[in-house]
């Protein structure tokens, strides 16, 4: 426990030393209270969290899911409770657990300009709690203090992770300016609905990939945490801004596609090791079959598009099942590469299992609809097909269909 009582918030955002000198967006902020405390609601994880939720809308639905987690110890603050501390701007979350603590704070300074204060697995995160204590009716120390997590500067940590937010608030600016010269071109009418529709989807699917790799550098930024120096650990980190990156960079021209020959096997490998540890989550094993050995599973592809096609299947197999094991089966057919990936969860029923691959549809609560459409999109520009080729009360088989480099 630290000694260093603060009186207010306003000093942690005062402090340079303390926090980074920019300025994010509500959806940077957003995202980060759901990275936060999306792990515990999923999990049904023994914590207690702190509060106070100012200027961010639609995470109801995630504290009604923490409200009713018979874990979860949870202290939200209303305006009310803060009349006395000049903080009526100041938004927080405060978490402890017995894998990770974490603080942040933030205020908006300007319309949709926050600026933030963010510590993940430090000493510091007690030195928040001690500020919030001067505003409890009841103490909390042996709750939040029973929780041992390791706990150190991470400086490196902390500072990887406000590169990564300042690289999306770049991307987020970008969408926006974008966003608003599509609706200077709607208002002059200098574009055609076909056009304008295309931009559009493209935006979505830009949003729905961040998403995507955001759950991976969640994972893997907390394993980091305590094995700084494991270059295997980082190495999917980096893939996962690298595509991001590209995705960004073709923004304005998605559809071109740089088709190369490459080794499938060695794609769908790295796609498998980015997500082996998000499926341990679940106690999910993704296993590799490969019906082609000896002979090179080669085909003309665009290897950043096509291992985006391929985390995106890894990842619904994953999100649809728990203790599972994923099958990614590899095989040749005539001259063709067959894909297959199955899991043993729920049924797909008919009805959604002819509408599945609409741009648009979704079973998700949160889900854009993108995901599946795009992915047969991207899979037929490189000459192949995306297919659900079984949903029965056994299994859930998705298969792609590449031709072959050559023969063997």
């Amino acid at each position: 426990m630290t000694n260093k009582i603060k009186k207010n918030f306003n000093v942690y955002f005062e402090n340079k030393d303390l926090t980074q000198n920019e300025q994010y967006s509500a959806a940077i902020v957003k995202s980060l209270i759901r990275s936060i405390l999306e792990p515990i609601a999923s999990n049904n994880s023994k914590a207690i969290a702190f509060l106070r939720l100012k200027n961010i809308p639609e995470v109801d639905g995630l504290i009604k899911r923490l409200e009713y987690s018979a874990n979860v110890t949870l202290k939200e603050f209303s305006d009310f409770e803060f009349s006395k501390f000049d903080v009526e701007d100041v938004g927080f979350v405060v978490l402890s657990t017995s894998r990770y603590n974490c603080a942040l704070i933030y205020r908006e300074v300007q319309e949709d300009k926050f600026e933030i204060y963010l510590k993940l697995n430090s000493k510091l995160v007690s030195d928040v709690y001690e500020t919030l204590k001067n505003i409890f009716l009841i103490n909390y120390d042996e709750e939040f203090y029973s929780y041992r997590p390791e706990r150190r500067e991470n400086n490196l940590l902390n500072e990887a992770i406000f590169n990564i937010l300042k690289f999306f608030e770049e991307t987020i600016r970008e969408n926006e300016y974008n966003t608003k010269i599509q609706e200077n071109y709607r208002n002059v009418n200098t574009v055609n609905t076909t056009f304008r529709n295309e931009i559009y989807q493209n935006v979505r699917q830009i949003a729905h990939e961040i998403k995507n790799q955001l759950s991976i550098l969640d994972i893997y930024t907390r394993i980091f945490e305590k094995k700084t120096n494991d270059s295997e650990t980082v190495e999917p980190i980096k893939k996962s801004i690298s595509l991001i990156k590209s995705q960004i960079d073709q923004f304005k021209n998605f559809d071109v596609i740089n088709l190369q020959e490459k080794n499938i096997k060695l794609i769908i490998q790295e796609s498998i090791k980015m997500y082996a540890n998000i499926a341990k989550e679940k106690n999910n094993k993704i296993v590799l079959i490969d019906e082609m050995a000896g002979v090179e599973a080669n085909a003309f592809v665009d290897e950043e598009k096509f291992l985006i096609v391929i985390n995106n299947i890894i990842k619904n197999a994953n999100d649809a099942v728990d203790n599972d094991e994923i099958i990614v089966k590899l095989a040749q057919i005539d001259e063709k590469i067959r894909i297959s990936f199955i899991n043993h969860g729920e049924k797909i029923e008919q009805k959604n299992q002819e509408k599945i691959f609409e741009q648009g549809y979704t079973t998700k609560k949160d889900g854009w609809g993108t995901g599946l459409s795009v992915c047969k999109k991207l899979i037929g520009s490189q000459f192949g097909t995306l297919e659900l080729t079984k949903s029965d009360e056994k299994e859930t088989e998705f298969s792609i269909l590449l031709p072959l480099a050559q023969s063997k």
